[in-house]
Parts: structure tokens; sequence; C-alpha cells
């Protein structure tokens, strides 16, 4: 099945979600299923690169991303985005990033410094997820692990199963509707 074609789901609400399925007669959805997010405002959170970042130059800076929800693409048959590394997320222009003191590092100085570091460029990853709350409603939620987005992305685990994390370092930020 080449796939859907999906509109914007409604912009009324801070946050949207439509999911698209193909039925079978016999009521079964097919495995090809799209998730399309909208909202009426840019969802934004803040988050310490520290919960993430093993480097003790960064433990006590934050990283603040905001993205539109219709910017973020849910992969088809699945409930999350792919991991970015923070380096791409913040050369994107789609982050700020302050340090201890809460003076802005702008992008370059940040990247330069990420580069110089011992683990190298990829620190930490994020991803947003279609996440059920323990209120038993969906909400989207962007997580984080202290890995590569490539390594992450190659994980049939990690692919598949949104909440399965063996990690100490990780964040999860809820976006509720």
């Amino acid at each position: 099945m080449p796939g859907f074609i999906v509109d914007e789901p409604p912009n009324t609400g801070r946050l949207n979600a439509e999911l698209f399925a193909q039925v079978r007669a016999d009521g079964r959805i097919v495995d090809h299923t799209r998730n399309v997010l909208g909202g009426s405002s840019p969802l934004d959170t803040v988050f310490k690169l520290g919960a993430l970042f093993i480097d003790p130059e960064f433990q006590n800076w934050e990283i603040r991303i905001q993205r539109r929800p219709r910017d973020i693409v849910i992969r088809r048959g699945l409930l999350s985005s792919q991991w970015m590394n923070i380096a791409d997320v913040a050369a994107e222009r789609d982050a700020r990033i302050f340090d201890a003191d809460g003076a802005e590092i702008p992008v370059a100085e940040f990247l330069r410094r990420i580069k110089d570091s011992e683990e190298g460029p990829q620190l930490g990853s994020v991803r947003w997820a279609i996440a059920l709350t323990d209120c038993e409603k969906f909400s989207l939620q962007l997580q984080g692990l202290p890995a590569s987005a490539s390594t992450l992305n190659g994980k049939p685990s990690l692919k598949r199963y949104p909440f399965y994390f063996t990690s100490r370092r990780y964040i999860a930020v809820f976006f509720l509707p």
C-alpha cells in the first residue's frame, strides 16, 4: 500500500491527533496506519541537558525545543517519529540552548563545544511519541536517550516499543491535549 492522502487535523485545540487506518471487511485494521498531528500553537519543552549528557560541562545547561504539531512526522505504522540527535535539532534552529546562568548560547558555539567534547557530537537524541498516560488518555511525549540517533533508529526494540528504556539517563516530557 503506497500510503494515505491525509489532510491536516483540525487546528481548533492546542493539540489534535488523527489516526488513519485501512480496515478490512471483517473489521480488522491493516498494518499500515498513519497518525497526523495538528494544533493551534507551537509546543514548547525545556529540560536539562544533564538528563542525557554525561559530560559535566553540560550538566546544568538547558535546551528549549519548540515545534508545531503539524511539523512532527509520526512514522507510518508506528507511534513515534525518528530519533534526532540533539546537535541536529539545534542546527535546524528548533532549539535554543542556555547555560547554567540562563544566558543563551549561540547555536554555533554549542555545536563547537559538543564536537570538542569527549563523547562527540552525538551525545543524546530525542523523538516525539504518542503515549498513553496513567489516566488512560493519549498524549504527545518528547522522549530522549543518551545515544546517537543512528544507533537508536537501528534498534528494533526501540522502533516498535516506545516505552522500553534500559538507561538511567532519559527524559520524557508530556504534552496533554
